[in-house]
């Protein structure tokens, strides 16, 4: 077969790697190079004569009947003769890149896609898995491709198995010299003529909210690649986004830096008929002049340049506010109950008309004018902005103006507010996310690119069309809506977890209401708290919650709940790592929030309080911590111990409302081994906050483990069976108390009677049927007529209990095969055989059943009608 590999025009030393690689996958395939080349890859292939047998475009006539592309995806960047073959004669290629997912121009195509900085690093990891080894030579040239399309490992872009494929390299004779050789070094005195000159002519354009830069020049001679230069220049004045547009004997080069991910200069360069990464890309244009170029690079880059961020972008919204009739005291405790330190002040008309903060109202209330109303100190002269007004006015009136709120207003009335914690956040937005794709990348599958591909791979088809179909409505009702809490934090650990809860930033229930139309769903709505959940035709559930705030009167109280932006909502969790959401709307569909490093905390798996008084305000969250940390193995945080502790000291589970603390304990008994969890609460002195006469010994730790072999048991044997297997755990934890201590704790725990009935029995009745049992050894018939009355519960509780393994297989056998066991014989056989119906049938059939457990006979036709043949004549019964 006639087999061809090329690559894009304006070749890199990356392209060179590249084919360098895959001709050792195609040793007999022709190499045909575009006749426009780096200088860096013209002058590696000048000094290294022996390295490649090539063809240039040029020169080639040969035969094709597959063509190999790497480093590219595009028809149009491959060379010009190849590709009029391509599409003529519909030869089949196979390409090799790391820019795009979808071939562009290609009808038979097979595309090998790896998202890294460089597509010799694909390349050379499947030389690696087929034992393929690259001379020294080849090695180092491959290498010095990787090294200068990754920046030297420092672009974005970098991926690990960049790393990993550069190491390899080296292990098998990569040669640092050559590499250091071919990299770029100083500037020449030529090179840094052209640099003033690209500098010079710079000029800073908007488009969108973004500062841009251009820079155009004509040459009137060759220079040669600058692309080099380009990159300096951005780096050098700290430009987020640079294109450098070269005019050069009739030819225009256009070449785009970008280092904000609100510009894509490959999409630039694609609308030019070019190519490239996010970051860096480049396009050649003929017959058209650099300014004709000029307005052309501007007209697209407004097409594909994403609005900067404004005011509605970056807001806490709903506002948080204060009436001008309310007093200072009034106002101060306000503040506080929110946990903020600043709030618009709003008259009885709900217009603006000032800011207050909580420096003023703790100065008024120092100086005895707790009694006044805040209108008396608030703010008068403060700067306000429009939802469209770009950050960095507002970045300006809040530095130079020392201003620590700034109201959002449309159509007259305060939508959001703007604090200085916005503007630092929106400032580092791209190192948080920056970090966050770290930690993605580690925790995931490579092929997890973000939070809406984790979404669409790690849910149920079902489930992720309901997601998209609450941020449709969502966007239609103009609110914001997140998927939140161990939803997210299971997606993220890759647990499976389909609890849906929904917040949104506005009205829950009308967001329902729209939602359940659009599915055809039941909606149940709970107005007072501002939540609903829709029952959709198969069943499933959603939780819809508005955003809101709680604050504890006093420690283990209920709390007071009130309406707030998303990151108040997120804020009053447990812990972090239960503070992730998900935005559900439009575009935004899959963006991770993170505001309390949940993801941090998740990838260094810590259990750890948003807040010192996390604890107080919720004791119950001492029993959640252990829960999580044995559930995924995390550690408890150093700080979040010390508050456990201190909290357990002070005996705060005492305020508490006993049934809260009794729905822990349930939770925890159903987790998959409670052992661990009780054995921590033991060490935390958690148990004498319960009793002071609990007592855990190895005895009790080995019934506990029994429970737990004895439950795994019965879920794989009856994977239907509606067992109440926290009951088991309950009474083995109350086992050995006085009886009046058991009733104390069920009263104080507020057990439900039904449940506190059953513990109790499994406590008393199953101590006695398990001593029963042990004295002395029953046939298994009497055993039946033994258990036939009992709970499943029961019996799985004296399984657990007893230490005699004959007696516990007889008795899971007993669940197994006895209890359900059916003859080969029934009471229309026995009317056959003349017997005259009656309550002699059930004794006859409950004989038999006796007979068949104890192995008098065999549960078969024949053999069983020959028994009933013989107690009819033992018992002398009449037949007709």
């Amino acid at each position: 077969m006639s087999v061809v590999i090329t690559t894009h025009k304006n070749m890199d030393l990356d392209a060179l790697g590249a084919v360098i690689a895959v001709k050792k996958l195609y040793p007999e395939a022709v190499v045909v190079l575009p006749g426009t080349r780096g200088k860096d890859v013209v002058k590696v292939l000048e000094e290294n004569p022996g390295l490649l047998d090539y063809v240039d475009e040029t020169g080639f006539d040969g035969t094709i009947e597959k063509l190999v592309v790497v480093d590219t995806p595009d028809i149009e960047r491959i060379p010009e003769v190849l590709g009029k073959r391509v599409k003529k004669d519909g030869i089949p290629v196979v390409i090799y890149d790391h820019h795009a997912r979808e071939a562009s121009g290609f009808a038979n195509v097979e595309l090998h896609f790896k998202d890294t900085g460089a597509v010799t690093s694909l390349l050379t990891m499947m030389l690696k898995a087929k034992r393929i080894i690259p001379s020294p030579l080849e090695a180092s040239i491959m290498a010095l491709g990787i090294y200068s399309d990754t920046g030297s490992f420092l672009f974005p872009g970098t991926s690990s198995l960049d790393h990993i494929a550069a190491g390899y390299l080296f292990s098998i004779g990569a040669n640092p010299e050559i590499i250091k050789h071919y990299l770029p070094k100083e500037f020449s005195p030529e090179e840094i003529d052209i640099l003033k000159i690209l500098k010079d002519n710079v000029e800073i354009v908007e488009i969108n909210g973004n500062r841009i830069a251009l820079t155009t020049v004509q040459f009137d001679r060759y220079v040669g690649d600058i692309a080099h230069l380009v990159s300096k220049l951005l780096d050098i004045n700290n430009y987020p986004a640079l294109v450098a547009i070269a005019g050069v004997e009739g030819t225009v080069f256009v070449i785009g830096r970008s280092k904000t991910p609100l510009v894509d200069v490959s999409k630039l360069a694609e609308n030019l008929g070019g190519g490239g990464h996010a970051e860096a890309a480049s396009a050649v244009i003929r017959d058209k002049t650099v300014y004709e170029v000029k307005e052309k690079v501007i007209e697209v880059l407004k097409d594909i340049v994403y609005p900067a961020k404004v005011a509605g972008d970056i807001m806490s919204s709903p506002a948080q506010t204060v009436k001008d009739t309310m007093t200072v005291k009034e106002c101060l405790s306000f503040l506080m109950k929110q946990g903020i330190n600043a709030a618009p002040v709003l008259d009885e008309k709900g217009m603006l008309v000032g800011v207050v903060n909580r420096s003023l109202t703790d100065k008024a209330y120092y100086m005895g004018m707790e009694n006044e109303p805040v209108s008396t100190v608030m703010e008068r002269e403060f700067s306000s902005v429009f939802p469209d007004t770009p950050v960095s006015e507002i970045e300006e009136i809040i530095v130079s103006n020392q201003q620590t709120l700034v109201p959002v207003i449309d159509g007259g009335r305060v939508v959001g507010v703007i604090t200085r914690t916005d503007i630092l956040t929106n400032l580092y937005r791209d190192e948080i996310d920056e970090s966050e794709r770290f930690y993605m990348r580690r925790s995931a599958s490579t092929h997890f690119k973000n939070v809406k591909q984790m979404l669409r791979e790690r849910l149920p088809e079902s489930v992720y069309g309901l997601l998209k179909t609450a941020g449709e409505v969502a966007v239609e009702e103009g609110v914001n809506a997140y998927v939140i809490g161990g939803f997210v934090r299971d997606l993220i650990i890759g647990r499976k977890n389909l609890d849906v809860d929904i917040v949104v930033e506005g009205d829950a229930t009308k967001l329902a209401k729209a939602f359940a139309r659009k599915t055809g769903g039941k909606v149940h709505v709970f107005d007072r708290f501002k939540t609903a959940t829709v029952t959709l035709p198969d069943g499933f559930k959603m939780d819809f919650a508005s955003a809101r705030t709680e604050v504890y009167r006093a420690p283990g109280a209920l709390p007071e709940v009130d309406t707030a932006p998303l990151k108040k909502d997120l804020f009053r969790r447990d812990f972090t790592i239960n503070t992730l959401a998900v935005k559900l709307n439009g575009r935004e569909f899959g963006k991770l929030i993170d505001f309390f490093n949940g993801l941090k905390d998740i990838k260094e798996k810590k259990i750890r309080v948003l807040h010192a008084l996390s604890f107080v305000e919720d004791p119950t969250r001492i029993l959640r911590a252990l829960r999580f940390a044995v559930r995924y193995r995390f550690d408890i945080g150093k700080h979040t111990e010390k508050l456990l502790r201190i909290a357990v000291q002070k005996n705060l589970f005492k305020t508490v409302e006993g049934k809260r603390v009794y729905l822990e304990l349930k939770h925890i008994f159903e987790e998959e081994n409670p052992l661990r969890i009780v054995n921590r609460m033991e060490g935390y002195g958690i148990l004498k906050a319960f009793s002071s006469r609990f007592v855990w010994n190895k005895k009790k730790r080995d019934f506990f483990e029994r429970i737990r072999k004895i439950i795994n048991w019965h879920r794989l044997t009856f994977s239907r069976s509606r067992v109440n297997y926290s009951s088991l755990y309950f009474a083995a934890f109350f086992e050995n108390l006085p009886v009046e201590e058991i009733d104390r704790l069920l009263g104080d725990f507020s057990v439900p009677s039904d449940e506190a009935g059953l513990i109790k029995s499994l406590i008393y009745r199953g101590k006695q049927l398990t001593v029963k049992l042990e004295r002395k050894k029953f046939t298994n018939s009497e055993l039946f007529e033994l258990l036939r009355r009992e709970k499943d519960e029961m019996i799985l509780y004296v399984a657990a209990k007893t230490t005699d393994d004959e007696l516990k297989h007889r008795l899971l056998r007993y669940l197994k095969e006895w209890r359900n066991l059916k003859l080969a014989i029934t009471g229309d056989d026995l009317k056959e055989m003349g017997l005259t119906p009656g309550p002699v049938f059930s004794e006859l059939l409950t004989e038999l059943k006796h007979r068949v457990l104890d192995g008098m006979v065999e549960n078969e036709y024949d053999a069983l009608e020959e028994e009933v043949k013989r107690i009819v004549k033992e018992k002398n019964l009449e037949v007709v």
